[in-house]
């Protein structure tokens, strides 16, 4: 048809967004729907969009006539519908007068809080429904882009982190935290899942977000919030920031949700993440077991342990710790992968902690030998992420343990191996003091003897020793605010050690 008319109601409009081709094209993205629910895509270009600026806004309804009517590919699709619009200056389009647009008649598919792990890092993104309950500040990234992180939940209970990045950060973000306190309702449209923070949300170019739609599903939503955030437990989620619990976010899986090694070794590159389960040992050749981590975003920096900054990543002031990292093979009899464990995971596996790693190896005291006893003695359930690092110019594929757990705390689950050592008992990880070792224990005299020493120094301390390196206390990369705990004097001085000083960042 050449002439038609349509009374549709606009169920989202997008960012302005810039194509990828040479030359770029601007466009603007429409999802409409008709008042029998079938859903179309529309596009404005360039210069067009201009002419509806203050035209087809969410859920507002409006008459269409005369736009173009393309076929639609068939991997762009939303609904049944075959076709797409693109809409121009020559297209007409009257708004529908009426006091309150009618319910969404368009129907949505939402994906649960706990099916989420299963798109980790790929890019099949999502879609889901949640109450925004908590706003954090605006960052400021190394890229020049701008970011701001929410949490949302649901009635699963299970709250996550949605980073809103641009665009989404300077609308639908300073929206939602302006009103914080409205419990309000979103629709996020073709959200990423990343295992940053072990699992959480993002947007990304494509994506969309509805605030407090007129859906029932919304409604209900929204009454069954209201209704509980009083109660005892939802505060104590946030308050305990089960956000940033890897064992709320990534409970130990089903059997169904477990592939063989061989299987991941074969689909990993494809799927990114994956469950599975076997024998654990130390892989050889490593001189290193732990690394400097900011206290705050855990991202490694290349600064002495003990050290006060303000992080780079994060832009938080922030002290650097030592973080345990560990290279381990998990083999199942189907086949052996190499992989990478960290912090208090890999530290259920061994009577050490990351800072007894650290002295020890100031101390130049290499126990693999005695490490390599206590891995060998456990099997392990994680989940494990593939991805690819630049080695010589060329891609290498690389695997990290997201989350792990020990046999003793995943009994539910059916394993493939079983021996009696993996009955043993696991020290306690949030023990900060090793412990003097027994008899029976797999140290040597020597290494006993000087893991002594390290225990006593610990336990007397009972926090980082001082630094030996540097006289500086305070590392502050560029200007900083006087809120953080410094005057303004000394918050702004450019330089805040001397120059000679062993751990100076001057030093020449």
């Amino acid at each position: 048809m050449r002439r038609w008319t349509v009374l549709v109601q606009v169920v989202e409009k997008s960012h302005v967004l810039t194509s990828n081709g040479s030359p770029p094209i601007r466009f603007q993205r429409l999802v409409l729907t008709d008042s029998e629910g079938t859903m179309v895509s529309a596009v404005i270009y360039g210069n067009d969009i201009r002419y509806f600026a203050n035209l087809l806004q969410p859920f507002k309804r409006y008459y269409i006539t005369g736009g173009t009517v393309k076929k639609q590919d068939a991997k762009y699709k939303i609904s049944d519908y075959h076709f797409s619009w693109v809409i121009h200056n020559k297209t007409l389009v009257e708004e529908y007068v009426e006091p309150n647009p009618p319910m969404l008649p368009c129907t949505f598919e939402f994906t649960k809080f706990e099916d989420l792990f299963r798109f980790a890092d790929t890019e099949n993104v999502q879609s889901l429904q949640a109450i925004v309950i908590t706003a954090f500040a605006t960052k400021e990234q190394n890229n020049g882009s701008t970011t701001r992180d929410f949490i949302v939940m649901n009635e699963e209970k299970k709250p996550m982190l949605l980073t809103l990045w641009n665009e989404f950060e300077q609308n639908q973000g300073t929206q939602l935290a302006n009103s914080i306190g409205n419990a309000n309702v979103i629709i996020g449209m073709k959200l990423k899942i990343t295992t940053f923070n072990y699992l959480s949300l993002t947007t990304k170019l494509g994506s969309g977000l509805l605030i407090n739609p007129p859906t029932s599903e919304a409604n209900a939503l929204k009454e069954w919030y209201n209704a509980n955030k009083e109660k005892e437990e939802i505060g104590e989620l946030i308050k305990q920031m089960a956000y940033k619990d890897s064992s709320k976010l990534l409970p130990p899986s089903s059997t169904n949700e477990m592939i063989s090694v061989a299987n991941a070794l074969n689909t990993l590159k494809d799927v990114k993440t994956a469950w599975i389960t076997g024998k654990t040992s130390l892989t050889p050749g490593q001189q290193k077991f732990w690394f400097e981590t900011c206290e705050n975003c855990q991202k490694a920096i290349n600064v002495d342990v003990g050290w006060v900054m303000r992080c780079p990543s994060c832009k938080e002031e922030s002290k650097v710790v030592a973080k345990t990292r560990i290279g381990i093979t998990v083999d199942d009899g189907t086949g052996s992968i190499n992989t990478v464990i960290f912090g208090l995971d890999a530290e259920k596996f061994i009577p050490f902690t990351a800072l007894q790693f650290w002295e020890a190896h100031n101390e130049e005291l290499n126990f693999s030998t005695e490490l390599a006893s206590a891995i060998g003695k456990h099997s392990i359930v994680c989940f494990i992420r593939y991805y690819e690092a630049d080695y010589q110019g060329q891609k290498e594929g690389k695997y990290n343990i997201v989350k792990a757990y020990t046999i003793e705390e995943s009994v539910h689950i059916s394993m493939a191996i079983t021996t009696a050592e993996t009955n043993e008992k696991i020290p306690d990880l949030h023990a900060t003091v090793l412990q003097s070792a027994k008899k029976n224990e797999f140290f040597s005299p020597s290494t006993k003897k000087l893991l002594d020493t390290i225990a006593e120094s610990s336990a007397t301390a009972n926090k980082v020793p001082p630094l030996v390196t540097t006289t500086k206390r305070t590392l502050v990369f560029g200007t900083v605010p006087s809120e953080i705990g410094l005057n303004f004097a000394e918050a702004n001085t450019s330089t805040l050690l001397p120059t000679n000083a062993p751990g100076s960042p001057l030093k020449k």
